[in-house]
């Protein structure tokens, strides 16, 4: 440790606690042999703490930084003094010769699992310097020692034995505190330490954490302080950024969250979770991130943009950060509104594929609050809806809840003015002619609502009323078939006229006369020949033929003719959608 190496007391060769006069002799000394080029006589420089050049102008320059006490006191801080003659002066001893752990071993048989005392202060302090040197022995920082060697300087520094070793190593006009004097021991640990490149200040911080002393929180209040304002400009920065580009705040929010992380990792290091500054930069940060997840959330929710798994994203990032109940609070009510819209990001996306016939519906039906109860309306409202109903259905399923309600909101308004306007009419006892002409409209009417999907109670509720629908046409003798049943019964019909045509023979009274003639012919006649009764024959029955055949084409077009009838009526049931 070079503040122990090239210390003024160590260049002297003297101990802390040396008197003026003590310090000019040396001086003087250390210089004859110098320039008589000797090799000085025993003193206490301790060679083997590691390499010492001296010359006249090192001696000189470090006797003068022993003449003001404010000097002498930041060199005797890394130094040795003689507190108790029984301890110290054997392992000044042994560091003359060379022999460090023999030292260390005398010094630290009075330390180790003891309370500091008078008798054993100095030892405390002394041990800590040789911990401190070989802590940065060859520009390596071993975790160990240095923290010996703070551990142990700290707990003299905080005894009441600090009075004592001021009153040696300084004049009586010297005034200082535990707290001043705990601060410029550590301050200058923090000097080699940037020195030695070897070790962070995380680390550094670490080590003077677990300490007690008084001058702890003056100590660490630059190390708080610089990230608090470091903190407290990037959040600044971000609330100015996210409010002029909402589209943004969550790569503002993420920016946010990892910049400041190490800096407040740094900060509840230092000073607890339970210190009211963490707590209130804590929230500060939670509070921000929070806001870069509303106003993102806020930007695009009514947009087909999915910004919900981000905003999430950021809410459990300031719950990781918060430690007031207040924001937490703000966190804890804006979280579940986030998740629910995630979890309805397929029904949305469904949405999204039917948009256009949705709002189309919607406004329909929007619009027929206000319309006149009439048959006509009734059926005008379903006729427009159904194509885009379909085009719903095609989209996202026939067996889509979504899909089902729709539909059945778009019945379930047909049919109630339909019932309404039928109800109308027959209050006003209208004429028969009216009333048949509104029934028999009302009927076709409610054919068609049964072509819709819907829900299994408006199914029950819509047969109820198709059902009263028909009982008043029973009543005013009007048929209740749908068109779709009138053209089944049509094909029934249809289909006994075809197989009647089937075993029906055409012409069949003058085939049977020809026949008749044809078996008189055969029978015998006086005076004909056998050739004339064979041309007779022959002649019949080419006449019995043509009528058969005559018979037979008629049967093929009279076929021809019913089976298209069958067929047009298939069809027509086919396309009939009621």
């Amino acid at each position: 440790m070079l503040t122990i190496l090239n210390n003024p007391y160590r260049t002297v060769g003297l101990l802390v606690g040396a008197t003026a006069r003590e310090q000019e002799r040396q001086t003087k000394r250390l210089k004859q042999f110098m320039e008589a080029e000797q090799e000085p006589e025993d003193d206490f420089s301790f060679p083997a703490l590691g390499k010492i050049v001296r010359t006249a102008e090192s001696v000189t320059d470090a006797a003068s930084k022993l003449n003001l006490d404010g000097d002498k006191m930041n060199a005797a801080l890394f130094w040795f003094y003689n507190g108790n003659s029984i301890t110290d002066e054997p392992a000044f001893d042994a560091l003359k010769d060379g022999l460090i752990k023999e030292a260390a071993q005398i010094w630290g048989k009075h330390v180790e699992n003891k309370e500091i005392a008078k008798k054993n202060a100095s030892a405390f302090f002394n041990w800590s310097t040789l911990f401190l040197n070989s802590a940065f022995s060859k520009n390596l920082v071993v975790d160990g020692h240095l923290e010996k060697g703070i551990s142990l300087k700290l707990k003299f520094l905080e005894s009441d034995f600090i009075k004592d070793f001021k009153e040696l190593a300084t004049y009586e006009t010297y005034k200082t505190t535990k707290k001043e004097l705990q601060v410029i021991f550590l301050n200058q640990i923090l000097v080699e330490i940037e020195k030695s490149n070897k070790i962070n200040i995380d680390q550094f911080l670490k080590i003077i954490i677990k300490q007690v002393f008084s001058a702890k929180e003056d100590f660490l209040k630059d190390f708080v302080e610089k990230p608090i304002a470091q903190i407290e400009k990037l959040i600044e920065e971000t609330r100015k950024k996210q409010n002029a580009n909402p589209a943004k705040a969550g790569d503002y929010g993420n920016e946010l969250y990892n910049n400041i992380e190490p800096l407040l990792t740094s900060i509840v290091s230092i000073l607890g979770k339970t210190n009211i500054k963490v707590i209130s930069v804590s929230d500060k940060v939670a509070n921000e991130v929070l806001q870069c997840s509303i106003n993102l959330f806020n930007h695009f929710h009514e947009t087909g943009t999915e910004v919900g798994e981000i905003a999430l994203d950021l809410n459990k990032k300031a719950k990781i950060i918060v430690l007031g109940s207040v924001v937490k609070e703000r966190i804890n009510e804006s979280t579940p509104i986030v998740e629910r819209y995630i979890r309805e990001r397929p029904e949305r996306e469904k949405l999204n594929k039917i948009k256009e016939e949705f709002e189309f519906i919607g406004n329909r039906l929007e619009n027929f609050q206000s319309s006149n109860d009439t048959v006509n309306n009734a059926n005008s409202l379903i006729t427009i809806c159904k194509p885009k109903l379909l085009k719903i259905k095609q989209a996202i399923g026939a067996s889509d809840d979504f899909y089902i309600n729709l539909s059945s909101s778009v019945v379930q308004n047909s049919q109630n003015m339909l019932v309404a306007a039928v109800n109308k009419k027959l209050e006003e006892h209208s004429a028969s002619a009216s009333l048949e002409s509104l029934i028999t409209e009302a009927l076709d009417v409610s054919f068609k609502l049964g072509t819709f999907d819907m829900n299994a109670a408006l199914k029950i509720h819509y047969q109820k009323n198709l059902d009263g629908i028909k009982s008043i046409a029973n009543q005013i003798g009007i048929s209740t078939l749908s068109p779709k049943e009138k053209l089944q019964n049509d094909l029934r019909r249809a289909e006994i006229n075809l197989k009647d045509t089937q075993n029906t023979t055409f012409f069949k009274s003058e085939i049977s006369n020809a026949k008749t003639e044809m078996d008189r012919i055969k029978e015998w006649q006086f005076l004909r020949s056998d050739s004339d009764r064979e041309k007779q024959i022959n002649a019949q029955q080419q006449k019995i033929t043509t009528i058969e055949r005559r018979s037979g084409t008629e049967k093929i077009s009279q076929l021809n003719n019913k089976q298209k009838i069958v067929n047009d009526i298939k069809l027509k049931i086919q396309n009939a959608e009621y």
